[in-house]
C-alpha cells in the first residue's frame, strides 16, 4: 500500500514538472518574439541611418560630379543620384522595409519625402525627422533626426504599450480611413504552432462596397474560435468597423489586420490593444 502511494505521488510530480516546462516555454516564446521584433526595428533603423550618411558622403565626395539623396515611403526608402528623385531611376538603390515595420512619419522642413545633401558643405534644406515603428506595437519607435547642418542621429523612444481594453466582446473602430478596395483580412493567432487565416475581402462586400460582413469559425490547433467582423458604416472616406469576439467562444490570442494594417490585438483572455490603424474605439 505504501508503494502505491509513492508511485502516485511520483506521477503527480511528473505532471507538475511538465506543466511548469510548458508555461516556461510559452513565456519564452512570447519574450523571443518581443525581442525579435525589437531587433528588427533597431537593425532597420541603423540601416536607414547608414544609408543617409552614405548619401551625404557620396555628395561630399562629388561622386560622378553629382548630388545624392534619399527618398522615403511607408514601406521603403531609396538612395538616388541627382537633385531630384525619379522612380525607377537606373542609379536608384531600393531598400524594402520589413513587413512588420513601417515608416510612419516623414516630417521634413520642405514637407516633401526626400533628403538631398549639398556638395562641399554636406548641408541639407530638408531637415527634420523620419519615424520608424513596429506596426503591431506603435509605441516602439525609432526616430532619425536630420539637422540642416548635416548632423544625422538616431533617437530612441521608450516603449509604452497602448492602454488595454478589458471589456472587448463588442468593439466599434472608427478607422479614419476606408476599407473599400481592401484585399485581405488577416487573422493571426500567435498560438503554438501559429495559425494565420487570410480572408479574401471581395467575397464579403456588397455590390457597391458600402457593407462588409464576415462571420466564421477558425480551427486553432483543435479549438474553434468564433468571430464576426462587419461594418456599421462604410464609404470612400471612412469605416466604422465592428468586431465581435465573445470570450466564451474564444480563448486564443489574436491579431486582426487589413492589408497588413494592424487594427487590434487580443490577449487570450480578451484584453484588446488598439493597433496603429485601429483609429478610435468604442466599447458596445
Amino acid at each position: 500500500m505504501e508503494r502505491q502511494n509513492q508511485e502516485g505521488f511520483t506521477l503527480i510530480e511528473i505532471l507538475i514538472v511538465i506543466s511548469v516546462i510548458v508555461i516556461l516555454l510559452g513565456l519564452g516564446l512570447v519574450g523571443f518574439r518581443f525581442f525579435e521584433r525589437g531587433t528588427e526595428l533597431d537593425t532597420t533603423a541603423q540601416h536607414i541611418l547608414a544609408t543617409i550618411k552614405l548619401t551625404q558622403t557620396k555628395t561630399l565626395a562629388s561622386e560622378d560630379a553629382s548630388q545624392y539623396g534619399v527618398h522615403f515611403e511607408n514601406d521603403k526608402y531609396v538612395l538616388f543620384k541627382g537633385d531630384t528623385y525619379q522612380e525607377g531611376g537606373a542609379d536608384n538603390s531600393v531598400y524594402q522595409i520589413p513587413g512588420r515595420l513601417e515608416i510612419y512619419n516623414i516630417d521634413l522642413s520642405d514637407a516633401g519625402d526626400d533628403v538631398i545633401f549639398q556638395r562641399i558643405s554636406g548641408y541639407t534644406q530638408q531637415s527634420g525627422e523620419i519615424g520608424l515603428r513596429i506596426i503591431s506595437e506603435p509605441g516602439r519607435i525609432r526616430t532619425i533626426v536630420i539637422q540642416s547642418s548635416g548632423l544625422i542621429e538616431l533617437k530612441t523612444t521608450p516603449y509604452s504599450p497602448p492602454d488595454p481594453i478589458t471589456d472587448s466582446k463588442h468593439l466599434h473602430f472608427d478607422l479614419g480611413w476606408s476599407i473599400q478596395n481592401s484585399i485581405t483580412l488577416t487573422l493571426n493567432f500567435p498560438d503554438t504552432p501559429e495559425v494565420t487565416e487570410d480572408i479574401n475581402m471581395a467575397d464579403y462586400f456588397n455590390g457597391d462596397e458600402t457593407k462588409f460582413d464576415w462571420r466564421d469559425e477558425i480551427d486553432v490547433n483543435g479549438e474553434n474560435q468564433e468571430l464576426h467582423i462587419h461594418t456599421h458604416s462604410l464609404d470612400a472616406f471612412n469605416t466604422i468597423l465592428c468586431i465581435h469576439r465573445d470570450r466564451k467562444k474564444n480563448n486564443k490570442p489574436l491579431q486582426v489586420s487589413i492589408d497588413s494594417k494592424d487594427i487590434v490585438s487580443y490577449d487570450a483572455d480578451g484584453t484588446a490593444y488598439v493597433g496603429a490603424y485601429g483609429g478610435t474605439v468604442e466599447v458596445q
